[in-house]
């Protein structure tokens, strides 16, 4: 028994999800959300940079810290990198929650707490099926529900698992008091150490306003990242900062792509899209997507409301697909036998603009 029917069905209410509900929603067209999770932190450390403050409209006091540096420690080398314009961090959990009550704002977008189990294809349409019970059918049907995405394995085919990278992390909480005392003004900091980090990725420390979040991303499996992250808090100096503060663990796969042919395959079909993570819309050398996954939502909005799903990739492919393809083309340069070539290029180029 089918319970309700929309125009449009999208699963996930992550930044991709929201953004592009929000574009349905201004025009009218009667948009269903479900996500059983949001809004909700993630090892994500929350960096966004200053397109996104100034495109998407984010209101100041989303904006926990300004960053205009990245201390980084690679090679040996322990540097301090000019971030111009600045980024921001934000907390993922308001950030995302904002994002979603801007989506709901507008009275045609349903949102529905319930994870979806079941993708059924109809001859139109699709037949979303909830852990509530609920049965609803929709004639497009939107996956903004990351890596692995359910959607995309109904639509299209999954992500390959040699593209999906594991980060896990802890956000601890803490007094704006001791932020202030143990860490750099406007800084955040990355380790690239092979010692804590041996398949290629990185470190993470983002100072926020009341928490630091802290994070490993990598090809390596789970458990072995989460004895790295921990043996670096234990014994670097920088993760010895950390060592008494109780904290949250978290652990998420995102898009690592790094042949640049996968940014080939279709993201969108006839009555269909993948968006942000579950189109492996990610910036694969340093893993950042909030960015894309944004942009990507409202530009797959854009192609529903133009009436033909297919414009979803010309879009995409105009706005920020030379990017995507630069990173699969490097990404693994810029962490294997090249990388202190590059490191030394990305040196030169911050002292030049500092």
């Amino acid at each position: 028994m089918v319970s309700d029917s929309f125009e449009v069905g999208i699963v996930g209410a992550g930044v991709a999800g929201s953004c592009c509900a929000q574009v349905l929603g201004k025009e009218g067209i009667k948009a269903a959300i479900f996500d059983h999770s949001h809004p909700r932190e993630k090892p994500c450390g929350g960096l966004i940079d200053d397109r996104v403050v100034d495109e998407f409209d984010v209101p100041e006091e989303l904006l926990e810290r300004e960053v205009k540096w990245i201390l980084a420690e690679r090679f040996r080398f322990c540097v301090k990198l000019l971030i111009e314009p600045s980024g921001f961090i934000v907390s993922r959990e308001t950030f995302d929650y904002h994002l979603l009550q801007r989506a709901l704002n507008n009275r045609s977008v349903t949102f529905f707490d319930e994870k979806v189990n079941q993708v059924t294809k109809g001859e139109n349409d699709w037949i979303l099926r909830t852990s509530k019970g609920r049965s609803v059918k929709v004639s497009i049907l939107i996956g903004a529900d990351g890596c692995p995405s359910l959607v995309r394995k109904n639509v299209f085919k999954p992500i390959p698992s040699e593209f999906l990278a594991t980060t896990v992390g802890y956000n601890f909480p803490c007094s704006n008091k001791y932020i202030e005392r143990a860490f750099a003004k406007n800084a955040i900091e990355a380790y690239y150490s092979h010692k804590y980090v041996p398949k290629g990725g990185f470190i993470w420390i983002f100072p926020k306003r009341t928490s630091i979040n802290v994070g490993i991303g990598s090809l390596g499996t789970g458990k072995k990242l989460k004895q790295s992250l921990d043996k670096f808090i234990s014994l670097h100096p920088a993760g010895k900062r950390l060592k008494l503060l109780e904290g949250h663990f978290f652990a998420h796969l995102v898009p690592t792509i790094w042949k640049k042919d996968f940014f080939d395959l279709p993201c969108s079909g006839r009555n269909w899209a993948l968006i942000g993570d579950a189109a492996g819309h990610v910036f694969p050398i340093g893993g950042m997507g909030i960015y894309y996954a944004m942009k990507g939502g409202r530009l797959c909005g854009s192609a529903v409301l133009d009436g033909d799903l297919h414009l979803f990739e010309r879009y995409w492919q105009k706005e920020y697909g030379d990017e995507l393809y630069y990173g699969a083309e490097n990404v693994l340069k810029y962490y294997g036998n090249l990388g202190f070539f590059y490191w030394l290029v990305a040196l030169f180029k911050n002292f030049r603009a500092r």
